[in-house]
Order: structure tokens, then sequence, then C-alpha cells
């Protein structure tokens, strides 16, 4: 019988509560009370790959934006030498650069979503896996994202948690993809970030030569993470796929019931 409380768990022999519910009535961590329903094990390998497509996309198109604008920084040097002959390509070079990043807007928000739903469904799947082994509520999964600074370690929460009760008994393989993983994307976050900022502040023609290079070095550093990226969602997926497929663990004997002993058979 499951726990009353949590609807997870498998209830202690001698009480309709689990051992963990029994032991600690105000446990925040998972269960129909805490979360607002059973977890439920759905196949995350459709939204991995689809979520590892769409950041291969991005990482593509960061690498055609890094080739656009180390072009136009070379261009945009030449102007500030005194070759105006080559402004008429400065524009081209331009339009061209806007258009790509119309492309990268897309492409970038369409990889947010579907990751976004693949990190919360993988989240519910290790719930199933390990009940009791999450620091944070199932919510946290897609909130975490949002919460100003608190979002630099709350979803790398989530995902240690998920990667972690997605783990076969025979599965020693630690944490370091994603932990590189984490370390690209908030570097290269905050790196985007001041290139971005120092092209808003460019005047000159130099600085503004100067700002491209810097921006095209941060879109080549974003390609470097979207091929972490995509190496970790396809590792998470296929863990959980491969654990999904896995026998689970017998149920623990309970006491034998007594049987009468069998009567001697009568003499004829």
């Amino acid at each position: 019988m499951l726990c009353v409380r949590c609807q997870v768990a498998e209830a202690q022999p001698s009480s309709v509560q689990c051992a963990l519910c029994a032991t600690y009535p105000g446990h925040p961590r998972t269960g129909a009370e805490a979360n607002g329903a059973p977890a439920v094990l759905r196949s995350p390998v459709a939204l991995g790959w689809a979520t590892a497509g769409l950041f291969a996309a991005v990482g593509l198109t960061d690498l055609v934006s890094a080739v656009l604008d180390l072009r136009l920084a070379g261009l945009v040097g030449r102007l500030a030498d005194g070759d105006w002959a080559v402004a008429e390509w400065v524009g081209g070079v331009e339009q061209f650069t806007v258009w790509t990043g119309h492309f990268w807007s897309l492409v970038y928000f369409a990889s947010i979503v579907v990751f976004l739903v693949w990190f919360r469904r993988s989240r519910v799947n290790a719930e199933v896996f390990d009940p009791h082994g999450h620091t944070l509520r199932r919510g946290w999964a897609v909130g975490g994202w949002f919460v100003p600074f608190a979002n630099l370690w709350l979803p790398r929460r989530v995902a240690v948690d998920t990667w972690r009760a997605c783990a076969s008994p025979a599965d020693r393989r630690g944490t370091w993809l994603l932990n590189l993983w984490w370390v690209t994307f908030v570097v290269d976050t905050v790196v985007g970030n001041g290139a971005s900022r120092i092209l808003r502040r460019a005047e000159e023609l130099d600085e503004i030569a100067r700002a491209y290079r810097y921006v095209a070095y941060s879109e080549l550093f974003s390609v470097v993470h979207a091929v972490i990226a995509v190496l970790f969602v396809l590792a998470l997926t296929r863990r959980q796929d491969v654990r999904a497929h896995q026998p689970w663990p017998p149920a623990a004997p309970g006491p034998l019931p007594e049987v009468p002993d069998a009567p001697a058979p009568e003499k004829v």
C-alpha cells in the first residue's frame, strides 16, 4: 500500500505512512502534499532530442554571427584607417548580421521553451526513481530560472538532484559534465552581456571595431557552451531512459503466513 501522505513510497507494514513521513512528518521534499500530484514517469527522449537539436541550431547561428562580426570588425577597422572604399561592404554585412540576429532570436526562444518542458519532465521522472532525494520541489525546475540572483544556483541544484536520482546502483559517474555545463552557462551569460554593453557604448570607429571583436569572441564561447549543453541534455536523457528500462528493485519480503501442518494420512 502507498503512503497515505506522500502517495509515492510504500507504507510500513505496521503503519499507513512510509518511514520518511512517519519519522519527519513536516518534510517538504516530495509527494502529493508537497507537489500537488504524484509523480508519473514519462519518456524524455523526444523532448531531449528536440532540445539538443535547438541548442545545436543556436550554436550554429552563433558561429555564423561570430564570422560576420569578425568581418564587420575588419571593415570598420579599415574605415578607421581612412579606407572609405569599403563603406558599401559595411552596409551589406550589417544587414546580413541583422537577419542572422532575428533568426537567432527565434531559435533561442524556441530552445528555452522546449528546454524548460524537458527539464521539468526530467525532474518529475527523477522523483519516480528516488522520491525522497530532492531538496527542492518540482516547481523550481521552471521557477528557479526566473528568480534574480538565485537563478545562478537554484536550477543547478535541481539538475544535480535529478542527475543523481537517475543513477543505477552500478553507476559511478560523477557530475563533471553537469558542472561544466553550468559553469559555461554562467560565464557565457556574463561575457555576452559585457560584450553587448561595450558595443552599445562604442562611439569612435576604432572602438566599434574593437567592440565587434569582443562580441565575436563571446559568440565563439557561446558555441562552446552550446556543444556542452547538447552533450549534457543527451546524457541526462539517456541516463533516464536507461534507468526507466531497468528492473525495479524487488520489494522487501514480509513475514510468511502461518500454514497449519497437514494432518497425517490415515492408515487404511
